[in-house]
């Protein structure tokens, strides 16, 4: 069974992660932080999707939601976060034994948390 808080969920480092990048690449404040609240929100829908997909053992769909979350952590500025969920996401498509998948998905969760 897989398990995650969305209270453990570090959405301000998150969100501050990401307005530092987009200000980066010189968006606009309002745009910028417009942006950083769709991307933790749309990651906080896509982490529990990833979870009840695991629970309920479709592995596939499981995969594709991992490599949603890959895409927004990335989009966001945040490449490392991003790639601890891509190797969950090959994880699920090379049929990983669960200890090796859960120990991924950990190390991936928790670098996103409080």
């Amino acid at each position: 069974m897989f398990d995650y808080s969305m209270d453990r969920l570090d959405k301000d480092r998150i969100k501050k992660a990401a307005l530092d990048y987009l200000l980066s690449m010189e968006f606009d404040r309002d745009t910028a932080e417009m942006i950083a609240n769709t991307g933790v929100e749309n990651l906080k829908e896509n982490i529990e999707e990833l979870i009840q997909t695991l629970n309920g053992g479709d592995f596939q769909k499981a995969a594709d939601v991992a490599h949603t979350i890959k895409g927004i952590l990335w989009n966001m500025g945040l490449q490392e976060e991003g790639s601890l969920f891509k190797k969950v996401q090959l994880a699920l498509l090379d049929g990983a034994p669960e200890d090796i998948l859960k120990g991924s998905l950990v190390k991936a969760l928790n670098s996103i948390s409080k």
